[in-house]
């Protein structure tokens, strides 16, 4: 399983690269392909006892590193290049990032994510299909830059017992959509686009929800 999860690192350089040759399209379906990987080796891992099977290799330092590949660096790298936010703007979420992963309560007790958890991948992709501004565009990246060291707890979709049923299929309807979305890429429809953010409003809705209403 530690191949499967290693196998997210070769996908994250694979879609920088591929943005960099001006192919960002297929470098969204890439990063997909890496969110999909870090949705399902967690689970694997465990299920076969991986850490008992192989003890020498850290899986949630391996995972950790690669998510700042595939959730940090190649979507901030994809923004740069399709979007022309400024360097800077991207180097302070960057930053931030680096402060959420390495955070010693990044993923609480309670199985929730403390501050932010940088789903930059989404982010940017939205301020495409939205076509704002970059200046706008900036002010988002920013204001969720900042909210990585906010102490606020973020629903963590795969563990977060409360309504996790219900998170998950929102969930699973929310990735089919998002992979609509890269099919269609420039011609994506409004519908489409603004009926997918019901997931987000009910993510961000349910997250703060929980922090005013704890167990």
């Amino acid at each position: 399983m530690h191949v499967l999860t290693a196998l997210g690192a070769a996908l994250g350089i694979w879609a920088i690269i591929l943005t960099y040759d001006g192919y960002f399209q297929w470098a969204l379906w890439v990063m997909a392909g890496s969110v999909f990987i870090d949705a399902v080796d967690g689970t694997l891992a465990r299920s076969l006892n991986v850490s008992e099977v192989v003890p020498s290799i850290d899986g949630a330092r391996m995972d950790n590193i690669i998510d700042f590949v595939t959730w940090t660096v190649a979507p901030l790298f994809w923004a740069y290049a399709a979007l022309h936010i400024p360097a800077w703007v991207l180097m302070v979420c960057a930053f931030s990032s680096i402060f959420g992963f390495s955070h010693t309560r990044a993923k609480t007790t309670d199985n929730f994510f403390l501050g932010f958890p940088s789903y930059w991948n989404i982010v940017v992709f939205y301020l495409f299909l939205l076509n704002l501004p970059i200046p706008f565009s900036s002010g988002v990246l920013l204001l969720f830059a900042v909210g990585t060291f906010l102490p606020v707890k973020f629903v963590y979709p795969t563990k977060t017992a409360r309504l996790k049923p219900l998170t998950i299929t929102f969930g699973i309807i929310f990735s089919l959509q998002l992979l609509l979305l890269i099919y269609f890429f420039e011609d994506a429809p409004s519908l489409l686009i603004y009926s997918s953010f019901l997931y987000p409003v009910y993510y961000f809705g349910v997250s703060f929800y929980l922090n005013l209403k704890p167990v």
